[in-house]
């Protein structure tokens, strides 16, 4: 989708708040009293699978809000990964402020309400995605809401290329590849937060029990396929009592088990709305993740997405 406004009277402005509402979630745009130039606006947007990706513009000073009244409205539950391309930006959310200048990533969710005041000549790329993608625990990412990352060093420096490159060619046709490239993003996007996660505090050293957490969870997702994966051959692994890693994880509101049953489920799903894997049976797939037993995958999996995994592929992949 494209919205491109220009020079013109208030009604366009509001086009431009329509665009934005449409495209992400419902949002109220303001712009400053000084303000009596023209408005000029706008936002280019297309889906990778579960991920929206939109470059937003405008070139006079605005602010945008996602008030309580609006998440009540309508929560999706998301959350909004936004690169920073030109101008800056002021990102409020959960008593936290974060300027954004060229370069900038940050990461916000609209099941909360934030505010983005925005300066003249401003364009941003923003990823949207569903939180249950995220695969880290919620209230460590509570924390890291309105938090500037910078995108030249750590993982930042893969985001933001990922995020450019894509954006550049957002009317390309990607048929049959576009959930491997909205898979990717959210990866990426989460194995940077995981990484901002594991840096030292700024209290201290870290805390061990969740360096641990951080550790484990990326041990899950790079042995999934193996039938011996559990809590116990986790702990060995890691050379701590498995009592202790459940007690970790416990403090993150979660446990080993039900970590690995998300992720091998989630591994499911993607393979599920493959076109390429569309020939593939159901028990393969399952049994592929872990679960041999095709009724059980079934019932887990009905149970997570609305729709057993015959109903979800056959829904999926036809709008493909």
């Amino acid at each position: 989708m494209t919205v491109e406004l220009h020079e013109g009277p208030g009604a366009e402005f509001e086009e431009w708040e329509d665009a934005i509402s449409r495209t992400f979630v419902p949002l109220r745009a303001c712009r400053p009293a000084a303000s009596v130039t023209g408005f000029r606006g706008d936002v280019t947007a297309t889906s990778f699978g579960s991920v929206v990706l939109a470059e937003v513009r405008t070139a006079s000073a605005t602010d945008v809000e996602r008030t309580p009244r609006l998440i009540r409205q309508t929560d999706p539950e998301l959350y909004k990964f936004g690169l920073q391309l030109s101008g800056s930006c002021v990102l409020e959310q959960d008593d936290r402020q974060a300027r954004l200048d060229p370069g900038d990533l940050a990461i916000y969710d609209t099941s909360r309400p934030y505010r983005i005041a925005c300066s003249d000549g401003f364009a941003m790329i923003v990823a949207m995605f569903p939180r249950h993608l995220v695969h880290l625990p919620e209230q460590r990412m509570a924390e890291l809401t309105a938090v500037r990352l910078c995108g030249d060093t750590g993982l930042g420096r893969l985001v933001a290329p990922l995020l450019r490159g894509l954006t550049s060619e957002l009317d390309g046709d990607r048929t049959g590849i576009t959930t491997h490239l909205g898979d990717a993003i959210v990866d990426l996007v989460t194995a940077a937060l995981a990484e901002r996660m594991a840096l030292p505090s700024t209290a201290g050293a870290r805390d061990p029990h969740r360096a641990l957490v951080t550790q484990v969870r990326a041990y899950i997702d790079q042995h999934l396929p193996e039938s011996t994966l559990c809590t116990q051959s986790i702990a060995e692994a890691h050379f701590v009592s498995a009592r202790l890693l459940q007690k970790a994880f416990e403090a993150e509101g979660t446990s080993v088990s039900a970590l690995i049953r998300s992720r091998r489920l989630e591994r499911c799903r993607r393979d599920l709305v493959d076109p390429f894997l569309a020939d593939v049976p159901l028990a393969v797939i399952g049994h592929r993740w872990g679960f041999p037993d095709a009724a059980h995958f079934s019932r887990l999996f009905r149970g997570v997405f609305g729709a057993s995994p015959r109903a979800y592929r056959k829904a999926h992949v036809r709008l493909r």
